[in-house]
């Protein structure tokens, strides 16, 4: 294993000793037989897509008191089954998806739940999430559970670096060792949503963890190389008229692959980090940046094509030319994209990106 498979292991290993929490799913179904046990897994995660915690425990609670079994399901009124689903949003898909369950579970598989993803999957409103889940919490085989803080938290310390949810399970499929597969969705499910979160709070992580979790340690370098030169976050109105340097905070939402002049670049989902400088009379910080975030910019440097299609999120500045030593420091911490240095200087690029 290289650096960071070691770490990434290390950190399962310090949840798994901290954290004493079950994730909503598994609690929903404590104390039941298998089978009902089974049932309650499938309908509440069915029930969960799109939906919060607090939400999905509320409505499966309620709905679990009507419905017991597949029989249960066919037999309550849609209207009914809407009503008990409605909180938890896409209502009626889902009450829809819920009654063909139900029928296909009495006539194919004689009430029972089957224990096969590849049998789990043909269920409506069952994808392979629901399925992984159901065959490690119900069947307690071997299986990996990849929903979306697995997927951001396996890619945001580097262990996996994949675009969906689905290419992360089958990359841990090859890679994670088979005594983590059934705990990672626990581990990760209750840690991101209560610290390591779209936006990190890294405030609340653990010290054990924060000392070998690799975007913590590049957010803190970030903050040195700011505090190193005088960086000062401006809000995007107050921009100074003075000659400077800056780091411009980019979001890209979604992978995209932008043409930028005449060579297309793969921009994966994430944070990127540009770094300029505007050293003129009349091209000083407030015109420079002001045309970056200009939505009628002509697109006159590399940048600009890639601002069109995402958002700056924060803007910092400082005074004097450091544009290359920010840079080369930027280097040292993130990945860089090639073909955006500046004109007049040999630096790897002034732009950089870390994972979401």
């Amino acid at each position: 294993m290289n650096d960071f498979d070691t770490k990434f292991i290390e950190f399962l290993d310090i949840l798994d000793e901290k954290l004493k929490k079950d994730a909503v799913v598994d609690k929903i179904s404590k104390n039941s037989d298998k089978n009902e046990r089974a049932f309650k897994i499938l309908i509440s995660t069915v029930i969960s897509a799109r939906t919060k915690d607090e939400t999905t425990a509320k409505v499966s609670k309620e709905l679990f008191k009507k419905v017991k079994n597949p029989k249960d399901l066919v037999q309550i009124p849609i209207d009914e089954l809407e009503k008990l689903v409605h909180p938890a949003g896409f209502y009626k898909t889902k009450a829809k998806n819920l009654k063909k369950l139900g029928e296909i579970l009495i006539d194919k598989y004689n009430s029972d739940i089957p224990n096969s993803i590849e049998d789990l999957v043909t269920l409506p409103g069952v994808g392979r999430k629901t399925a992984n889940l159901v065959m490690t919490l119900a069947f307690d085989d071997y299986a990996i559970c990849v929903d979306t803080h697995v997927h951001r938290i396996t890619n945001r310390w580097d262990y996996a670096d994949t675009e969906s949810p689905e290419n992360t399970e089958m990359e841990l499929r090859k890679k994670l060792p088979k005594n983590y597969w059934k705990k990672i969705n626990n581990l990760l499910v209750v840690f991101g949503q209560e610290t390591c979160s779209p936006i990190p709070k890294c405030d609340r992580c653990f010290s054990e963890i924060k000392k070998i979790c690799p975007h913590y340690n590049s957010l803190k370098e970030i903050e040195k190389i700011y505090a190193d030169f005088n960086f000062k976050k401006t809000p995007k109105t107050k921009i100074p008229k003075d000659k400077g340097t800056y780091v411009l905070k980019i979001k890209m939402n979604s992978p995209k692959t932008i043409l930028v002049g005449k060579r297309e670049i793969k921009f994966k989902k994430g944070d990127y980090f540009y770094i300029g400088s505007a050293m003129g009379d009349s091209m000083n910080l407030y015109n420079r940046i002001s045309r970056h975030l200009s939505d009628s910019k002509k697109k006159r440097w590399h940048i600009d094509y890639l601002l069109e299609f995402s958002n700056v999120k924060e803007v910092n500045v400082t005074l004097g030319r450091f544009e290359c030593d920010v840079s080369q420091r930027f280097n040292l911490v993130l990945d860089s994209i090639e073909s955006f240095g500046c004109s007049d200087c040999k630096c790897k690029s002034h732009l950089y990106y870390i994972k979401p």
